[in-house]
């Protein structure tokens, strides 16, 4: 056989062997990037620990007030190793590359919501991946805007999930969130505080009804609630109720109801007026 007939073969092989090695560099890469800045963050602590191991044997120590908040951020400087470590152990050559993110969410308003405030979130894991949980969890909000990310590396990540927009499965998709313009905080509690009233559209149940709805969803109980009129406008004698619940999973995402004794209560949102029981549903077992 002619050496030019097992060219087109070599030729294929040479190419799998090339795209092979890519994908090793670019997976030694995020590791690389990983150890960086686990190296970083040990250094810190190992800083924090000399400090204190230096005020032990002072004869003049600290405050215990400023001991502790110095022995509480050390602690919480600890608890980020901790998961950071466990979370970039998961990297894979599949996950999604923005090595922008950090500049991205700062040009574009987002600020980082502390740690424990999100706890009990899991990613949106595929079904093939629920033995694997991969990630180390991060969030920012912009408004009423929430991002949530499972870093695999500092760049890197395993999943993503927005307010509005559920799970997000490629970098593009984090991006365009990350860049979109802000969402109106809130286009109707706007319109009310320019107005002087609130959303007219009546509901298919009570404002206890929509009470009990959201407390049955997990949303507890408002974490705003006062008296109003019959047009909804807060009032120290009105007649009505008026509240507002939190997500317990997207922090700063809002339902707004007010409503009078047995009559339709009006419910909204940032997007706009709620129309009717079955769609409120939707909205509380979406956030």
């Amino acid at each position: 056989m002619n050496s030019h007939d097992n060219a087109p073969d070599l030729v294929a092989a040479a190419d799998r062997e090339r795209v092979h090695t890519d994908v090793g560099e670019g997976l030694a890469q995020l590791r690389a990037a990983s150890l960086d800045e686990l190296a970083d963050l040990a250094e810190e602590i190992r800083c924090q620990v000399d400090d204190l191991t230096d005020d032990a044997h002072s004869s003049n120590p600290i405050p215990q007030q400023e001991l502790r908040n110095v022995t509480a951020r050390l602690s919480r400087l600890a608890n980020t190793l901790a998961r950071a470590a466990r979370g970039y152990a998961g990297a894979r050559a599949t996950d999604m590359a923005y090595t922008r993110i950090f500049e991205d969410l700062d040009e574009h308003g987002w600020t980082a919501l502390p740690d424990r405030d999100l706890d009990g979130t899991l990613p949106p894991i595929p079904i093939s991946e629920l033995g694997d949980r991969r990630g180390y969890r991060r969030g920012w909000r912009r408004g009423f805007q929430t991002i949530t990310l499972w870093f695999t590396g500092p760049y890197s990540l395993a999943y993503g999930a927005a307010s509005g927009h559920g799970r997000l499965s490629t970098t593009q998709e984090v991006e365009a969130v990350i860049t979109s313009e802000p969402t109106p905080e809130d286009v109707i509690s706007d319109a009310i505080a320019e107005s002087g009233t609130a959303p007219t559209v009546p509901f298919d149940a009570t404002y206890d009804q929509v009470a009990e709805h959201m407390r049955a969803a997990g949303w507890g109980d408002p974490v705003d609630e006062h008296p109003c009129d019959d047009h909804g406008i807060r009032r120290p004698n009105g007649t009505g109720s008026s509240g507002a619940w939190e997500s317990p999973s997207a922090l700063g995402f809002r339902v707004y109801a007010w409503g009078i004794g047995d009559e339709p209560a009006h419910v909204w949102y940032w997007a706009g007026s709620i129309v009717n029981l079955g769609a409120l549903r939707q909205i509380t077992d979406l956030h």
